[in-house]
């Protein structure tokens, strides 16, 4: 979870980043998993949540093993007029989590 500023009703975004080295491991229900973790923090609605678990199960069937993966899902919380801040803002953080990841297997 991410959370900007002192924000006390939840994270702006919930993140979930994945290195190639660790995606054996994943269980199959992550898609599952993530997404109702997601919702319980008010992500997003039931109608979208079909949407959004078909796309993340995709992503993991469609990337070859060794990519790595990074799931990041808004949760409404941030302004929108500062989604660009919080999108640079999440891209430094999935692309720090990685390696430091990938490292502690």
């Amino acid at each position: 979870m991410v959370y900007c500023g002192d924000s006390k009703a939840g994270p702006a975004e919930v993140l979930a980043v994945i290195p190639a080295e660790l995606r054996a491991r994943l269980r199959p229900e992550f898609a599952f998993e993530f997404l109702a973790f997601a919702r319980f923090l008010g992500a997003f609605g039931d109608a979208a949540a079909i949407t959004v678990h078909d796309r993340i199960t995709a992503a993991m069937e469609e990337s070859p093993p060794t990519d790595s993966l990074v799931f990041s899902l808004c949760t409404g919380m941030w302004p929108a007029d500062r989604d660009p801040v919080l999108s640079q803002c999440i891209e430094t953080i999935a692309m720090s989590l990685l390696p430091w990841l990938a490292e502690r297997q």
